[in-house]
């Protein structure tokens, strides 16, 4: 018996011209030199995007998907390797950064995905089979408008957020005409004092900070805060009473949005108009990444829990873990886990049995991402008008939305009490940034105020987004973990072929297909969508064959001629997949295969004459084809 077999991934179609064996080796770093310890502004970044698809023209095509209320481009970067096939006949993964505007480090995030994709492409084995098989749509700014801003001028670490529409916060018939401004001229922007012998606070013992009176009779000099920096610009007698306008634009997606945050109405915005509109064009895209900060959190989407109508039968916390729990709480169970494997992940929700594979995958997933990123919290990420709510619910690709960044607690917290002291900031601040990013406490005179006092707070790259030194390490750790997922996604395979001879020239064929990687060819999601279609099992056969067509419903196992069928494959997580031997009932057969699947298809054939041959062909719109062929 002769088997050929045919691979469903796409083969190499050249050597890697420099590859690198050694990790203590050069990857490329230098073919196109960035700098990863500043912030770029928009002009700056997107002329990055440019100059580096222009470097790599086989591997990189930039465009503008359309443009912002301000008419800036929203320029988009799609990755592989064109002489593999065009991008939108490979499985796809779509990562975006800063839908709010103040979230640069999402940007740089994005950024870096591409770069280290583009310049170690011919250094790197992994990165390699990953951009010759699969597609990559960037978007490293969504919210360009407030994008540039929050970079190139004096803002909080909080602002601004909203794209820029337009609003009368203060009902004077001006629009956005009492923002935070930098009233004194420092780059910064930070909250104004003024002295009151009846205000609450005070200036810490080094003056540094404005802290709350140690006594109620502090003789000391006291204070009262105002607010943030800014003027009266409108001559109403407030300040900052009229910031810049517009909706949170991750409120602004269709699924779950809501008129509280989400107003006027879903995708109202050009940016996230935009984006989600390139998605409904790509429906090659299987997962989603969407860069926010802060807080160190892998936010992904799963399904939504079961509608239970008996009280007693809601999971809460404390009650007894679902499925694999075994009388123990999910608490329990997850301690238990964490004794072979400290990154291990339990959520402890019930979903509906159509939709559990979805959350075995996520689950998996993000426990390699608790790894990956190490101190990050995987969580289940929300519904109301958010981008990855939609991505998932509506698209039904599998959809994350990483929260960056956050307060440095491992950094600071040295009494190791699992939080971070102002104490202790201060001494980071001191220690491991060298004295800088504080805004030291100064006198200022106001034009509208008079005398004021300025400062007792961290510069704008201190909180939100992460100063200068930590930015590299963030972003090579998050591209790595983006890297992880379209590295699992699906790849099918006839991986065995087994004849056994019953006599009278009839033959027991069992197909093996299976997908070793950790997604399956369709989520349980865009099952329930119908958005795409089953894959395909096909039979072919010399003319000297030929198969006789099993009843599903009729036993096929035989005990005097088969290992007893086959069972235990588990099906994808103990989830979802097939246990048992199945029918071959026609020449053409259409299945679904889960992540971590093997399925066992039995057909019956007859042959006449002399030598014949068999070939079965699965096909998967996501999972790709293979083929594989004996001889009898």
């Amino acid at each position: 018996m002769i088997i050929c077999l045919v691979m469903g991934s796409i083969s190499d179609v050249q050597a890697q011209k420099k590859l690198q064996n050694s990790p203590g080796g050069y990857h490329g770093e230098l073919d196109f030199p960035i700098s990863w310890n500043r912030y770029y502004s928009y002009v700056e970044w997107t002329q990055l995007m440019k100059d580096i698809a222009k470097k790599y023209p086989q591997l990189a095509s930039v465009e503008s998907i359309g443009k912002s209320r301000m008419g800036r481009d929203q320029y988009l970067i799609t990755i592989t390797n064109k002489k593999t096939g065009t991008h939108d006949t490979k499985t796809a993964m779509w990562v975006d950064g800063a839908v709010h505007g103040n979230e640069v480090n999402g940007i740089t995030c994005s950024l870096y995905l591409m770069w280290y994709l583009l310049t170690r492409f011919d250094y790197d084995p992994y990165v390699y089979e990953l951009v010759n098989n699969s597609t990559f749509y960037i978007l490293p700014g969504l919210n360009v408008d407030a994008n540039a801003s929050f970079v190139e001028y004096p803002n909080t670490g909080n602002n601004p957020r909203e794209p820029y529409r337009p609003e009368d916060n203060d009902g004077d018939g001006l629009y956005d005409e009492d923002q935070t401004e930098d009233v004194d001229g420092d780059g910064e922007l930070s909250s104004m004092y003024i002295e009151d012998p009846k205000g609450s606070l005070m200036l810490s013992e080094d003056g540094r900070r404005f802290v709350s009176v140690s006594e109620e009779n502090y003789p000391g000099m006291r204070f009262k805060r105002i607010g943030s920096e800014g003027f009266d610009n409108d001559g109403d007698g407030r300040i900052n009473e009229d910031d810049i306008g517009g909706p949170d634009p991750n409120r602004n997606y269709p699924y779950g949005w809501n008129m509280a945050s989400g107003n006027p109405y879903p995708m109202s915005e050009d940016c996230t108009r935009n984006a989600y509109e390139f998605h409904l064009a790509h429906p090659n895209i299987f997962a989603t990444f969407h860069y926010h900060n802060t807080g160190r959190l892998i936010m992904f989407q799963v399904p939504q829990p079961v509608k239970s109508t008996r009280p007693q039968q809601t999971q809460a916390a404390g009650q007894y873990a679902f499925r694999q729990g075994r009388g123990m709480t999910a608490a329990e169970r997850l301690e238990q886990m964490r004794k072979t494997n400290k990154y291990a992940q339990y959520f402890d929700r019930q979903v509906p049995r159509e939709f559990s594979h979805d959350m075995a995958v996520q689950t998996n997933i993000v426990t390699m991402g608790a790894r990956i990123l190490k101190n990050y919290r995987p969580t289940m990420g929300g519904l109301s008008g958010q981008t990855a709510a939609s991505t998932y619910n509506m698209l039904g690709a599998y959809s994350y939305l990483i929260e960056l960044w956050g307060s440095p607690t491992y950094d600071i917290d040295v009494d190791n009490d699992g939080r971070g002291s102002q104490d202790e900031y201060m001494d980071w601040i001191d220690i491991e940034m060298t004295g800088e990013g504080w805004i030291n406490p100064h006198k200022f005179d106001h034009p509208d105020l008079g005398e004021i006092w300025i400062g007792g707070s961290a510069k704008k790259h201190m909180s939100r987004t992460p100063p200068d030194r930590y930015i590299q390490s963030e972003a090579d750790r998050n591209a790595k973990f983006v890297m992880y997922c379209a590295s699992q996604f699906p790849k099918v395979e006839v991986s065995d072929i087994d004849v056994t001879s019953l006599g009278d020239d009839l033959y027991w064929v069992d197909v093996t297909v299976k997908n070793d990687q950790t997604y399956p060819t369709a989520s349980d999601r865009s099952k329930k969508l119908k958005l795409y279609d089953q894959d395909v099992l096909r039979f072919k056969a010399s003319k000297n064959i030929s198969l006789i067509k099993l009843d599903a419903k009729l036993p096929i196992q035989d005990p005097f001629t088969s290992s007893g069928g086959f069972g235990g494959f588990g099906g994808g997580f103990g989830r979802g997949g097939s246990s048992a031997m199945k029918a071959g009932t026609g020449d053409e057969i259409k299945l679904w295969v889960n992540g971590k699947d093997k399925q066992v298809y039995r057909y019956l054939v007859k042959k006449s004459g002399g030598k014949g041959w068999i070939e079965m062909d699965l096909s998967s719109v996501r999972g790709g084809k293979t083929s594989k062929k004996i001889e009898l």
